[in-house]
């Protein structure tokens, strides 16, 4: 190799070593973002009495398993189950879109679905208001045939009725066109809830 041939090795690795260094930064960076989000959210929840916590968490989920899960044999059930755990807006909200024609799809597809809740995280908790994530992977069948979403991802904004805690607002989190399954599979399914 020519002195010649050397340097231009050279000058052609010292990029491609910067490169390399610019993208593991950034893949650090967004680790380190991520644990931020995470610590603080379980930080947020830390002064609060754990009973209080402990009612939103267990709503959370509970909201999170009704919200998913139905059955086109009987969708006033499912209908009782969500409005039982909601309040203001998205009741009004839900209710509005189950009467015209939320039931009528669930009945005409034949779905069936059940909710599995996987995580639920507290956020934010005073007075009034608290806010939780929920995770949960959904199992649905109907006639387009069974379908699996994995890991979908809910913020619920509460607000304490009646000293219990109700659904205000559901905000989706699922950005992703597709969820892969945690078996590393080919699969992928649409984070999508009828």
């Amino acid at each position: 190799m020519t002195d010649l041939q050397a340097s231009e090795a050279l000058v052609t690795e010292v990029p491609r070593r910067r490169n390399a260094a610019l993208v593991l930064a950034t893949s650090l960076a967004v680790v380190f973002a991520i644990a931020a989000v995470v610590l603080a959210v379980i930080a947020a929840g830390g002064g609060e009495s754990d009973d209080r916590l402990e009612d939103v968490r267990r709503t959370a989920g509970q909201f999170g398993e009704a919200l998913v899960t139905y059955d086109h044999e009987d969708p006033e059930a499912h209908r009782s189950a969500v409005l039982a755990l909601s309040t203001g807006a998205f009741r009004q909200e839900y209710e509005d879109a189950f009467d015209q024609g939320l039931s009528q799809i669930i009945t005409e597809v034949e779905a069936t679905s059940a909710g599995f809740v996987k995580d639920v995280y507290v956020s934010e908790l005073d007075a009034e208001q608290a806010q939780a994530i929920v995770v949960v992977d959904i199992e649905h069948s109907g006639s387009g045939g069974p379908q699996t979403l994995y890991d979908v991802y809910f913020r619920l904004t509460f607000v304490e009725v009646d000293s219990a805690w109700k659904v205000d607002q559901v905000t989706d989190l699922n950005f992703d066109a597709g969820v892969a399954p945690p078996d590393g599979s080919d699969t992928t399914t649409a984070p999508s809830v009828p």
